[in-house]
Formats: structure tokens, sequence, C-alpha cells
């Protein structure tokens, strides 16, 4: 590797609030700069819409392909692509392999794309085990983690993470946004419902923060997941922050880089 120019991409679908890109995106590159200085760290956003709102605001922002483009041209020899998407869903494969795929030809000493952070079984222990601690659950809470989900196809990975804290009896329940996938609100409502649950925790299973979560997870409109549980007879504490402002999430970022290098036959 001695002299070969080496990037290290972080690409993410991207956040428009400053304040929400610099407590999460911003943080996590800067951890990974931190933790591998014999790599450039760059950031790639794959939302066409966050995109083009950041340049409207005078803040650069690349796709992936045009930022590896641009590292080809500058010379960059080899290049690592870290996804901060959460799953291996449709926006990881169209995004960031299809653009990976695409530009492989231009290093001549490789490019690779690491793993998402829900890839492999122990994801989800690791993942509960960063969050659950920097969230605080108060005596006799229950916490509920509020996500995206797919809207074209399920994502199984919501499930799966369901299912590994009901192994560890862990007072966890998770649920999505999209309307196509699954496990929705309704269901949620009826896990607490039949657990007795009257105190909860409400906390994103998002990257950052977003109008996701001042809307549709804790908003003041009847249609938010806040006021629907609150309508339904639970008492709502919420922690707006997402899993990219805590420390211990993003450490997870910087294992997957570790995994990925391990991995590659450079």
């Amino acid at each position: 590797m001695t002299g070969q120019k080496q990037a290290l991409v972080l690409a993410s679908f991207g956040v428009s609030d400053a304040a929400a890109r610099a407590a999460s995106l911003d943080a996590a590159a800067a951890l990974l700069q931190q933790e591998f200085p014999a790599w450039q760290v760059y950031q790639a956003y794959t939302s066409n819409f966050i995109r083009k709102r950041l340049v409207a605001a005078g803040v650069q922002a690349f796709s992936l392909p045009e930022l590896l483009t641009q590292l080809a041209d500058a010379g960059f020899a080899r290049v690592l692509v870290q996804p901060s998407h959460l799953t291996p869903g449709e926006e990881f494969d169209h995004k960031v392999c299809a653009a990976a795929d695409e530009a492989t030809a231009l290093f001549p000493a490789g490019l690779a794309v690491g793993q998402p952070v829900f890839a492999e079984p122990a994801d989800y222990g690791r993942v509960l085990d960063a969050v659950l601690p920097a969230l605080g659950l108060m005596p006799g809470e229950e916490l509920v983690l509020f996500g995206h989900g797919s809207p074209h196809r399920h994502n199984p990975v919501y499930e799966r993470l369901q299912q590994v804290a009901d192994d560890r009896q862990l007072p966890v329940h998770v649920g999505v946004l999209e309307p196509m996938d699954t496990p929705n609100l309704a269901m949620v409502r009826e896990r607490l419902r039949q657990r007795g649950s009257r105190k909860l925790l409400l906390a994103p299973l998002l990257l950052s923060g977003g109008s996701h979560v001042t809307r549709d997870m804790a908003g003041s409109n009847p249609d938010s997941w806040q006021s629907q549980l609150v309508a339904a007879g639970f008492a709502v504490r919420t922690d707006m922050r997402g899993l990219g402002e805590h420390p211990a999430f993003r450490a997870l970022y910087a294992q997957k880089v570790r995994q990925a290098l391990a991995a590659v036959k450079w």
C-alpha cells in the first residue's frame, strides 16, 4: 500500500438538516479518519433529493458515481466504500453496490464495498449493545424503536432485530414507518397491549434525525407515532437522537471497515 493514494468513502443516504448531519454523518466520518489515518476519508450521498437540497443551500454534496470519478481523476489507486445504510436494502443495492461495480475499473489497486450495519447474525446483538445503554431506559419503561422500512419490498432485518431482542428478553419493540413493510405501528401496539406496557421510550432506529423523527415519530400532528401511542393510553417519552449520535453506534462503522480491509485481497 505504500505510496498509493487510498480513499475511504462513507456513503450515506444523506441528511439535509445541518445539525443532524454534523452530529451523525460528519461525526462518523471524523471517527473513520481518526481510526484509519492511512486513508483519506470522503463522504458521498445516495439520495438525489437530499443532494439537490444541500447544493441549493450552498453545501458541497456528491453522488457516489461523481465522487468515485473525481477520486480516480485525482490519482487514487485504492478505494473502500463503507455504507452508512443500516440494512442491505434497495438503496444499498442500487445506489452503492451498482455504483461501485461500474467504477471498479477506475482503480488499479482495487475498489471494495463494506457491509451495512445489519449484514450478519452477530450484528443484531452488536446494535442492541451499542444503543440500549446510550438511551438509558427508566425503571418500568419499554423501548419502541422507530425504523423506516423498505418502500418497495419487505425488509426482514427489522423482524430479525425484534427476534434477537425477544431472545434476550429485552423490553424492546421494533416498528417501521413504511406502510408496505412490517412490523407496523398496529403490530407494535398489539405487542405492547399483550405485555401490559404503560410507559414507553420512543426513539429512532434511524441513522440521523430529521423530518422522519421530528414529524413522523414525535410530531404534534395526530398521525405521528407519539400522538397515536398517547391516544392509545401510553405514557410516552421521546429521545430524538439518531443512531449516529451515539459514539458506541458510530464505532460499529469502524468495525465494519476493519472487517472489509481484512477480507479484501488488494
